[in-house]
């Protein structure tokens, strides 16, 4: 029943809605027909990549073994690297340092910088679409203080020369620098030695010649100041006087008077080579440290108060040529020492107490030119070595206890000048090879027990100036020889031949001058 109502109320309803549809307006024309036209495409927009975002640099900061470059990390999702530049200074030469393609990685460290120029540096970012941003460039603080300068002290020696300064105590201390000059002009300075040790602060000096010094410190990064300049030399107060330890190489103070002994630090002046010292007033024994000047070759200490053995240390002096020890107080026999110092040229002990013998090995002395052993109490005979002396032009060895004969190889030391024999004890003839030597001038035999004959060899015209023989017993002569000499026999202290046992009295050239000169015109004719 319900169902039946329901449908009825349905249909009255569509029947009504037909009623208001057909009161409602006309119904509308029938549309002209359109032609059919192709449609485009409606454009999507597409959205362009953007670059990223330049980075920010953070700093750059070092220390003494490296570099480190910061900066923040790019935030960029499409992140493809970071290009580290650099430029040096006001080169304008732009350099790739680091590529890095870790976006995480903020750092850069160098181990190869100098901080002591303007070191650029910037980030280049570049994303995935090859877009890329650069940041502001950024430096360090440049490095511009040199390091502390050091002081030179003054010069130290003992037995060697040595210059000291103050420790460098900067943190970037990397040398010292030694420098010299021999002039002390700034401009000529070279260096000559590096010590890499912040400690060692000393430096040996040559004592051959002397230079100027100055030290330079250098730190890490090859800043450098630099100290005092400094003479490299030393003085020693002898006497009063300032010698320089370098150059010294002769001190004369001869008849100055001085009295006491010779100054112990005379030692000091190692380049000493002549030294100077007689006719003073100086006694006691020659003291050890002269024998520490090794480069000494004049030694002359001659007519003082000195007295002692001749001390064996004179053999430590290798490089002597001249010992002058004479009018002194020396006793004892001569040290065996002395005839192996080959370099000996003259040597004069002559007016001392010298007893014992002289040596044959007096043979050695290859170089000598002037022996003088007058005025001592040495015995004994001649030794046949004084022949092998090929360069001695001076030989005295006067007033001594010499006996035997006078060596016949004594006229093998072809040089030999003056011969000074008198006041011995020698017997025997006087040799003849002597009275061939070509260069002989003096010849001194008197006061002896010489006998035989006068050569006439001695008697060559005018070939000696110094001829005596007297207080001998020499026996013969020839007169005419004597009166052609033109030697003056009227001045005996050059030449004499009075006092032998001559068969028969001088010529009458020997009574008057007047004679002398008539006799030599007729000898002449």
């Amino acid at each position: 029943m319900k169902t039946d109502n329901a449908i009825k109320i349905k249909f009255q309803l569509f029947f009504i809605l037909i009623f208001l549809w057909n009161c409602s307006s006309p119904p509308p024309p029938n549309p002209e027909p359109v032609l059919e036209q192709k449609l485009e495409p409606i454009p999507i927009a597409v959205i362009p990549p953007s670059p990223p975002e330049k980075i920010d640099m953070r700093d750059v900061v070092y220390d003494l073994y490296s570099m480190t470059i910061n900066w923040n990390s790019s935030k960029d999702t499409s992140f493809k690297q970071y290009n580290l530049m650099t430029t040096k200074g006001d080169s304008g030469q732009v350099d790739t340092i680091a590529t890095i393609y870790n976006r995480m990685v903020n750092k850069f460290v160098l181990k190869q910088f100098d901080p002591t120029v303007p070191n650029w540096f910037w980030v280049k970012v570049t994303n995935k679409s090859d877009l890329s941003a650069e940041s502001e460039r950024v430096t360090h603080t440049l490095e511009t203080k040199k390091p502390v300068e050091t002081v030179l002290y003054p010069v130290e020696y003992d037995g060697l020369l040595r210059i000291r300064w103050n420790m460098n105590n900067d943190h970037d201390f990397f040398y010292y620098n030694i420098y010299r000059s021999s002039s002390g002009n700034i401009g000529s300075f070279v260096k000559v030695n590096t010590l890499k040790v912040r400690k060692d602060t000393v430096f040996v000096l040559p004592m051959n010649s002397i230079y100027y010094y100055m030290i330079g410190v250098e730190d890490r990064w090859g800043l450098e100041s630099y100290s005092n300049i400094l003479e490299g030399d030393y003085y020693v107060n002898i006497w009063g006087n300032e010698y320089s330890l370098v150059n010294t190489k002769e001190i004369d103070l001869s008849s100055e008077k001085f009295i006491a002994s010779i100054p112990m630090n005379i030692k000091n002046l190692l380049n000493l080579e002549v030294l100077r010292l007689s006719n003073n007033i100086l006694s006691g024994n020659i003291p050890k440290h002269v024998f520490e000047l090794k480069k000494l070759t004049v030694l002359d200490l001659s007519n003082n108060q000195l007295t002692g053995e001749i001390p064996i240390e004179l053999s430590l002096l290798d490089n002597l040529k001249e010992l002058w020890l004479s009018n002194n107080f020396f006793y004892g026999e001569l040290p065996y020492q002395l005839y192996g110092m080959e370099n000996l040229t003259h040597l004069n002990i002559s007016d001392n107490n010298i007893t014992g013998v002289i040596s044959q090995s007096i043979g050695n002395l290859m170089e000598l030119e002037y022996l003088n052993l007058w005025n001592n109490d040495i015995g004994g005979m001649i030794p046949v070595e004084l022949g092998l002396l090929e360069n001695l032009e001076f030989l005295s060895l006067a007033g001594n206890k010499l006996k035997g004969e006078i060596p016949k190889e004594l006229g093998n030391a072809i040089s030999l000048r003056s011969i000074a024999l008198f006041e011995n004890e020698l017997i025997g003839n006087i040799p003849e090879k002597i009275t061939y030597l070509p260069h002989l001038e003096y010849l001194g035999l008197f006061d002896n027990v010489l006998e035989g004959e006068v050569s006439n060899h001695l008697l060559t015209p005018f070939q000696l100036t110094y001829l005596r023989l007297d207080k001998n017993k020499l026996n013969t002569i020839d007169h005419d020889s004597m009166c052609r000499s033109g030697y003056n026999w009227e001045n005996m202290i050059y030449y004499n031949l009075s006092n032998n046992n001559f068969d028969s009295t001088f010529p009458l050239c020997f009574i008057e001058p007047e004679l002398e000169q008539i006799y030599l015109k007729y000898l002449n004719k």
